[in-house]
C-alpha cells in the first residue's frame, strides 16, 4: 500500500504542534502515513512535544521553511509527499480526495492543491481568502497556506524546494507544471488568520500581493525576504 509522508516545517509552534499532529492522526485512517516535523531552531517547547508524538524529528540546520520542507522530503520514506504549514488543517477527507485524483485517476495531475478559507467568520478574511484563491486561478501557483500534495518522484524529478529564504512555490511550481496541471481541490484547508491579525488584515493582504508582484517584476527572493 503507498505510504504517505506528511512534512510540518515549524519553528517556536509548542502550542500549535500537537494540535496539528492530532488532527493528521485522526484523518489518517486510509493509507499509512508519517508525520515529519522539521524544526527551524526552536527555543521553546516545540521539539520536546514533537519527539513525543511525531514519528520524526529532524533538527534543521538553517530556519529557512523551503529548506526545512527539502529536507523532510529527503529524509521522508512516502511515495506521496504533503507539505503542509502547522496552521493550516487538511480538509477532514483529504485522503480520499488523494487518492482518487493521484492515484485512481486514469490521468493524474502532477500535484494537488486547495482553495484557502481563514478560521475566522468576518467579512474582511472571506474577502482575503476569496482575493487569494483569484490569484492562485490566475498565476496557477498554490500558497503554502493551501498546502501541497505531490507524488514523490514528481517532486525529485523538479529538484524540490530550491533554497531561497522566500517565494519559493513561485520557482519549484512552475517546474512541476511541466509534468501535468497542479489540481485546486473545491474544498479547503482551513488556516489561521493569526498573522493577519497581528499585523493587520489588510496591510498583510496589501503586503503579500506586493511581494508576488515585485517577483514577477524581476526582485530577487532575497531581496523580498530583506523586506518581508
Amino acid at each position: 500500500m503507498v505510504q504517505v509522508s506528511i512534512i510540518l516545517p515549524v519553528r517556536n509552534e509548542e502550542n500549535l504542534i500537537l494540535p496539528a499532529i492530532e488532527r493528521l492522526r485522526e484523518s489518517n485512517s486510509l493509507l499509512p502515513t508519517e508525520i515529519i516535523v522539521v524544526d527551524g531552531g526552536s527555543s521553546d517547547r516545540t521539539v520536546e512535544l514533537a519527539e513525543e508524538y511525531a514519528d520524526q524529528v529532524i533538527r534543521s540546520p538553517k530556519g529557512c521553511r523551503s529548506f526545512q520542507m527539502h529536507l523532510g522530503a529527503q529524509q521522508s520514506k512516502g511515495a506521496i509527499l504533503v507539505f503542509l504549514h502547522v496552521d493550516s488543517r487538511l480538509p477532514r477527507h483529504w485522503q480520499d480526495i488523494l487518492t482518487r485524483s493521484l492515484m485512481e485517476s486514469p490521468k493524474p495531475p502532477a500535484a494537488l492543491s486547495f482553495r484557502i478559507r481563514f478560521d475566522s467568520e468576518r467579512f474582511l478574511f472571506k474577502l482575503i481568502a476569496g482575493l487569494a484563491n483569484f490569484r492562485c486561478k490566475f498565476t496557477k501557483i498554490p500558497q503554502g497556506d493551501q498546502g501541497l500534495i505531490v507524488p514523490r518522484e514528481n517532486y525529485f524529478s523538479c529538484g524540490g524546494f530550491p533554497d531561497i529564504p522566500l517565494m519559493e512555490e513561485y520557482l519549484f511550481l512552475p517546474q512541476l507544471r511541466r509534468l501535468g496541471k497542479i489540481e485546486i481541490v473545491q474544498e479547503p484547508t482551513v488556516t489561521s488568520a493569526r498573522k493577519y491579525e497581528a499585523k493587520g488584515p489588510i496591510k498583510n493582504a496589501l503586503k503579500n500581493s506586493l511581494l508576488v508582484l515585485l517577483f514577477y517584476l524581476g526582485v530577487s527572493p532575497i531581496t523580498l525576504a530583506e523586506w518581508y
